[in-house]
């Protein structure tokens, strides 16, 4: 193959990651947001998909580069950054379940089927993570204390604090936000960072008119 034939090859591969950036900084939000959120959010399984598919695309194109080439070596790193987001942004979605399984598990059989936030593998693992520690738990402690009622069973729920402050940052202009117990209400600038209990802006985050920093 000749040097022009590597440089359409690479041209290929510049073209693909200008598709894929704009759907790799909704990724970067979306991992950002959920690693600051204190609740689980709704699954990002599509850009997900997209963003493996562009990877997997990428690197079919960058076999023909020389490695030695620095382009090449500065999109392997790209690559590998890019990695680290999914996989960062998927580890944090499963300590969230394994830490909140019988809160999130419960939320999410009283939602509707679009309103679900776990995937089908996150919704299985969740189960089966909170089954094997319900009989553990039956196994090391219950069987012993006979006193402990099923009833019991909600004192044992761990729920995430939703009022917990998180960082934000307006990414549009959102008139008359309360921002407190007292219903105080601020106007958000377009671009302007605040400090809010949690509670009080999620709704602004499903609705992306804030993110999370």
């Amino acid at each position: 193959m000749s040097n022009e034939d590597d440089l359409d090859d690479y041209d290929d591969a510049e073209d693909e990651l200008i598709t894929a950036q704009k759907v790799l900084e909704n990724l970067e939000v979306a991992w950002a947001n959920e690693l600051f959120a204190p609740e689980i959010l709704p699954h990002q399984g599509e850009m997900l998909e997209l963003m493996l598919g562009q990877i997997a695309h990428m690197e079919e194109n960058m076999k023909e580069l020389d490695k030695n080439d620095f382009r090449f070596i500065a999109h392997q790193m790209e690559l590998e950054r890019i990695r680290y987001i999914i996989a960062s942004y998927l580890r944090c979605r499963l300590q969230k379940i394994e830490t909140f399984a019988t809160h999130i598990l419960a939320e999410e059989n009283a939602r509707g089927a679009s309103e679900k936030r776990l995937s089908a593998e996150e919704t299985v693992f969740a189960q089966e993570f909170f089954d094997n520690m319900e009989n553990y738990f039956n196994v090391v402690a219950l069987q012993y204390m006979p006193s402990v009622q099923r009833s019991d069973a909600e004192k044992r729920v761990v729920r995430p604090n939703l009022m917990s402050h998180v960082f934000i940052k307006a990414k549009v202009s959102v008139p008359a936000v309360v921002v407190g117990v007292d219903d105080e209400e601020v106007d958000l600038a377009a671009g302007s960072q605040h400090i809010i209990p949690y509670q009080l802006v999620s709704d602004l985050i499903a609705k992306e008119q804030a993110q999370l920093i």
